[in-house]
């Protein structure tokens, strides 16, 4: 690039500032006339006081005559004057250092903002060639060359040239000879910079590009220095970096002997200059034609005239290194954008979602084709799953959806539109995207979720990460969400780094929901509350998921598998996915071991048809019900739970699903049938797997649906289940449990692996349980006026699930086995202490709401009382259950069980109104504290 284009797109740069820059200029050359006045007042001490010279022609008219008689008075004006220039200089100067200071700021600051602009825009494909730190370079140093090229050469440059014309005229009146001699060496300087101008480019671009791989080095190694650590490479990188820190200085050096050598050369040249004025000027002053203070006057403007021709000379060397800046960073700004928006694009409100890929193909390159071909249509809400193998292309794909790149032939439509068509802003605002590496920034934990939506507010981002499961782990920090991550995010866990990113989709709440192999890198606990995050996340968006988990594979209703970047299997058009273990042969070959399986037997009993894939064991305990899940095993092919139940409790399951449920409009599980367990003890209950999001009581709008829900089921289900013969649930039930508690609590003191504390503990948790036997009947006073209806009996998150229904979701409700007939208040519970995980906490106000129509005579003051009652008696069902533990070794952990549910009991005794003992009052708090 030459000069002069670089000038005028320089120029072009800084046009917004031209005012500052003029009055620069201006400023600049008033320095011309102080730098001519200033060797004056030496002519007058020397010419006018010391000798007899008049004045000078140019000030005589300006000087009263009354000063001009007396020496004394002359000298005094020959002082002040020199005062008043040297004033002058120094305001001047300090005016310009100002001005100077806030327009090089301006300028830089437009131009890296221009530049970090463009950087953003350009392709992904560009900064994966070229590396992060080159564009950096650019925009943090290279970016500064407008400021030296226009502030502290260009400006100098011309400052310099309208002094050294006005020296020049002054000399020539004073002595042409000595002027003329004075502008010999001119075109030797001249010569001299054109000659070495080449030169210090090329060696200033080379610099410039080394220490831009300079900088790489660091910024590669430092980021990735966990990896060189772990390897102990520490030594190699910082010989790597010496290797090219050497390179660079080299180069560096050799710019420095150009300069240097120029500098030599313009030196000589003006000592020169300066000797053959001085020769020929202390001959004039011998011959009369100059007097003493002129000849002293010419040698200072010698000094200042050959000031600036160095300065001309200098910055044309320098300007050089700047230029050449300049022009590293303009070429940044002439790349292209892979992606460019049309003149004409259509904006876009919130998409439906549907998306098809037609005949699409890309390559990163000439010699990189990617995919080949891909073409297929999903519609709105789909749960799209992408499979293949790494590079098979599924991560080009998305990069493509989102516009990171355009397909080198074929198109893609969003809800029929040409991608190409939209806004890229509106474009991009349709895709939630949770990356499989999560890009968290060096801010706070709000700030990173706030990046999906800046204006949200603090209750939003709550709700986001609450959503995300992100929500416990975020409080449990030390400053909470005002936590620092640390660049990257390295603060915080794999796991918890994908929870942001998650909560951040939240956040955003886009039609489009695009996942990226989101649980490849984190532990089995961490991947269990991320699906579930995941899972709730889904809902009513276009889902694209990339994994090979097929535990989230499952969730999907279409897949494609690419293959070498063509698409190999396309089943967007089936039914719902059934990711297969094993192919067809190997399926028929297990067969017969399959059907040999106690589950799997009694199934085939029932439906002799049946040809179930495989079995997954879900829990199995030798003193407890077994429960296995039987894939492929129901009517349309979807996965069937086999429970194996006493029969007694298998009993009142069966009575649910077989007598009561039929005669209701509430969703409910499928139900396949029961058989009688080769052990007559047992009985196997089949039942439709509860597939769905798992329920969070931690957002309000899945409380008040699951209390809807609720409100239906008890008010319909009341006369299906009085006929039903279902056992007692109401407080006559969790009296028993009550009593049953006290006595195993008492039975088991003894047990010597209770400490001196937990016998302390239990010997007032058994005082507690006797006073409350003692109060009985205001529990009992409570439940009076609430119909009798179905009760669940343990109605918690771990039995719902949100199944995906039309628009929005369904509430599934399993495990029955605690069903009974009687007031509803238990299925009301509402936890207080988080870690207990007693209840599902129904939103009461919801409840009441629903209730109201067919129960006229309940209040909500009533329904919270009867809430409160609930918790009661689901803490005493926990106590209940507990207290069996305690003739075990691991009693001491049964005990801190039961204090999470004696705390329970206390915060529901005090929602109640009761003055209970102050021991549980004291549990209660510390164990909330906890």
């Amino acid at each position: 690039m030459g000069d002069v284009v670089l000038f005028r797109r320089l120029l072009s740069q800084a046009r917004p500032y031209w005012p500052h820059v003029a009055a620069l200029f201006l400023l600049s050359l008033l320095s011309s006339p102080l730098s001519l006045l200033a060797p004056l007042p030496l002519k007058i001490a020397v010419d006018s006081v010391i000798g007899s010279h008049p004045l000078p022609h140019a000030i005589a008219p300006l000087v009263p005559e009354a000063i001009t008689r007396f020496p004394g008075a002359l000298l005094a004006f020959a002082i002040g004057l020199l005062v008043a220039v040297a004033l002058l200089r120094q305001l001047q100067g300090l005016t310009n250092t100002l001005l100077q200071a806030y327009v090089k700021e301006k300028l830089v600051q437009s131009f890296r903002a221009r530049l970090f602009r463009h950087g953003q825009r350009l392709s992904l494909a560009y900064h994966d060639a070229r590396g992060t730190s080159d564009s950096t370079y650019r925009i943090q140093h290279d970016a500064t060359a407008i400021q030296y090229v226009l502030i502290e050469s260009v400006i100098p440059f011309i400052s310099a040239t309208v002094t050294l014309v006005g020296m020049i005229y002054v000399m020539t009146r004073i002595d042409w000879q000595l002027a003329l001699i004075a502008l010999a060496i001119s075109p030797g300087l001249v010569v001299t910079g054109r000659i070495f101008r080449r030169r210090l480019r090329r060696h200033s671009r080379e610099a410039k590009k080394l220490e831009s791989s300079t900088m790489s080095i660091v910024q590669e190694v430092l980021g990735a220095l966990r990896v060189v650590k772990a390897f102990g490479q520490e030594a190699r990188e910082e010989e790597r970096f010496i290797r090219r820190s050497t390179e660079g200085m080299k180069v560096r050096l050799r710019l420095a002997s150009l300069e240097g050598s120029f500098n030599v050369l313009v030196g000589l040249a003006t000592a020169v200059g300066m000797a053959a004025v001085l020769l020929i000027g202390v001959r004039h002053v011998g011959a009369g034609v100059l007097t003493l203070g002129e000849l002293l006057m010419v040698m200072a403007y010698m000094n200042q005239l050959y000031e600036p021709l160095k300065t001309i000379s200098r910055k044309a060397a320098t300007l050089q290194l700047h230029l050449a800046s300049a022009e590293r960073a303009f070429a940044l700004l002439d790349e292209p954008s892979d992606v460019e928006e049309r003149p004409d694009a259509r904006p876009l409100g919130r998409a439906n979602g549907a998306i098809a890929f037609r005949n699409v193909s890309f390559a990163y390159g000439k010699d990189r084709p990617v995919l080949h071909g891909i073409s297929f249509n999903i519609e709105s809400g789909t749960r799209l799953g992408i499979a293949g193998a790494s590079g098979a292309g599924k991560s080009t794909l998305i990069s493509l959806l989102t516009r990171f790149y355009d397909p080198t032939a074929g198109a893609i439509f969003l809800d029929g539109i040409d991608l190409r068509d939209f806004r890229l802003e509106d474009l991009r605002r349709q895709f939630a995207v949770v990356p499989q590496d999560p890009v968290l920034f060096s801010a706070s934990i709000a700030e990173n979720i706030a990046y999906a939506r800046p204006g949200a507010n603090e209750s939003n981002l709550v709700a986001a990460a609450q959503a995300a499961n992100a929500h416990e782990f975020i409080v449990r920090l030390p400053r909470a969400y005002d936590t620092q991550v640390g660049e990257r995010g390295v603060q915080l866990s794999g796991g918890q780094r994908q929870r942001i990113a998650i909560a951040r989709a939240f956040l955003k709440d886009s039609p489009v929901l695009i996942l990226d192999e989101p649980t490849s890198a984190v532990d089995a606990e961490a991947e269990t509350a991320i699906v579930e995050a995941i899972r709730r996340l889904m809902r009513g968006r276009t889902v694209i998921l990339i994994t090979h988990r097929s535990r989230l594979l499952e969730r999907c209703t279409s897949l494609v598998v690419l293959e070498n970047g063509r698409l190999v299997s396309d089943m967007t058009h089936s039914a719902p996915v059934v990711v297969p273990v094993a192919g067809p042969a190997a399926v028929r070959e297990r067969q017969a071991t399959l059907k040999s399986h106690p589950a799997v037997r009694a199934w085939c009993q029932l439906h002799p048809d049946s040809e179930p894939l495989r079995i997954e064991p879900l829990r199995v305990r030798k003193q407890k019900n077994k429960i296995y899940r039987i894939v492929g095993a129901g009517w349309d092919g979807t996965a069937v739970i086999a429970k194996r139940s006493r029969k007694a409790d298998a009993l009142i399951e069966r009575t649910v699903y077989e007598e009561i449920f039929p005669r209701l409009t509430v969703p409910s599980l499928r139900y396949y049938g029961s058989l009688e367990d080769a052990d007559a003890e047992y009985c196997w209950l089949f039942l439709e797997d509860a597939t769905g999001a798992k329920y969070s009581k931690l957002l309000a709008a899945e409380r008040a649906q699951v209390a809807r829900w609720l409100a239906l089921l008890h008010t319909s289900a009341a006369e299906a289940a009085a006929k039903a013969g279902l056992p007692d649930g109401g407080p006559g039930r969790y009296r028993e449990f009550l009593r049953s508690a006290r006595e195993g609590i008492l039975q088991h003191l003894d047990n010597p692996v209770l400490d001196p504390d937990d016998i302390a503990f239990l010997d007032a948790m058994l005082a507690r349980l006797t006073e409350l036997d003692g109060r009985w009947n205001r529990l009992e006073e409570i439940c009076d006026g609430v119909p009798p209806t179905l009760v669940h009996g343990d109605f918690n998150g771990k039995n719902l699930r949100l199944r995906p229904s039309g628009d929005g979701s369904a509430v599934v409700v399993f495990d029955w086995e605690d069903a009974g007939w009687g007031v509803p208040a238990v299925d009301l519970a509402q936890q207080a202490v988080p870690s207990s995980g007693l209840s599902a906490n129904p939103d009461i106000q919801t409840y009441w709401s629903t209730v109201r129509d067919r129960w006229p005579d309940t209040s909500p003051e009533a329904v919270q009382r009867l809430a409160s009652c609930g918790t009661v008696f689901r803490a005493l069902a926990a106590l209940h259950w507990e207290s069996c533990n305690l003739a075990t070794e691991w009693a001491s952990r049964s005990v801190s069980n039961i204090r999470l549910y004696d705390a329970e009991l206390a915060h529901a005794i005090a929602r109640l109104g009761w003055n209970g003992r102050s021991v549980s009052a004291h549990a209660a708090e510390r164990t909330t504290a906890n």
